[in-house]
């Protein structure tokens, strides 16, 4: 199975939606390749991991941010034009402990990070493009059911 999702590209990504006392949005910044653009912190659920449980690890293993609560908001997919990668985020309203984060120095493709308002947000290279949603600042969690054979244990 894992074969076939490497394959087609398929990637189940969770994020945060991370606001300081100001209202702004922390946003992460990277590089691929020779290009640079803006993201929700959070990264690639792993087989067997819940969404929550994936949240709480990027967001300790990349920023050192410990998660204290979060509430799902939305499911974004957003398909490659060429058809080479298919991407399914689902993004959290997120309270941390500390608003600061630290970015750990393993995480090489991280070349920045900010706390950003609404304008300037406008202008930015946000991916997946969520920039009007972000935009809209209306963040009411929905409905996120969990099965309960999940977490027997």
């Amino acid at each position: 199975m894992e074969f076939f999702f490497k394959k087609k590209g398929l990637r189940v990504r969770v994020a945060a939606l991370i606001r300081n006392r100001k209202g702004e949005i922390l946003l992460l910044q990277q590089k691929k390749k020779d290009s640079y653009y803006w993201l929700l912190p959070g990264g690639g659920i792993e087989f067997g991991e819940s969404a929550e449980e994936a949240l709480k690890r990027e967001l300790k293993e990349e920023l050192f941010l410990d998660v204290t609560s979060s509430n799902f908001l939305l499911l974004n997919e957003s398909i490659d034009p060429k058809g080479d990668r298919h991407l399914i985020q689902l993004i959290f309203l997120t309270s941390v402990k500390k608003q600061d984060p630290e970015v750990n120095s393993k995480e090489k493709a991280i070349t920045g990070y900010g706390y950003f308002p609404v304008a300037a947000i406008k202008e930015m290279d946000i991916r997946p493009d969520i920039k009007s949603y972000l935009i809209a600042g209306k963040f009411k969690p929905s409905p996120y059911l969990r099965s309960n054979w999940v977490y027997e244990k």
